[in-house]
């Protein structure tokens, strides 16, 4: 499955929060992988302070039940203070993003 965020990085905090991600917590990188994460891609709209994540996990892993509030991947304390660090210091949360057009479903049907 694929998912799309954005979110707006506090002012003056645009640094450090790249710095963290440059310097990600190994125990993040294994619960997000434990979690059915296979990729995730941070982009930043240039000159900017707003966000935009895309993410896929595994088969039909549903990721706000693998690394939402209650899930096994924020049992671990370091992926839960890594979350709450990065709601609390830098942005406030993402917003999920609508799929309008994929490729790979509506090309599929008018290359035929």
């Amino acid at each position: 499955m694929r998912y799309a965020f954005t979110t707006t990085v506090k002012d003056g905090k645009m640094e450090e929060y790249l710095h963290y991600h440059d310097h990600i917590w190994p125990e993040v990188c294994r619960g997000l992988r434990a979690a059915g994460v296979t990729q995730l891609t941070i982009f930043r709209a240039p000159n900017t302070s707003t966000l935009f994540l895309y993410v896929t996990t595994a088969g039909a892993t549903d990721l706000g039940e693998a690394t939402g509030p209650r899930s096994r991947y924020r049992e671990d304390p370091k992926c839960q203070e890594w979350e709450e660090l990065m709601d609390a210091d830098f942005h406030g949360g993402w917003t999920a993003l609508d799929e309008v057009h994929a490729s790979d479903r509506e090309w599929v049907g008018a290359l035929r």
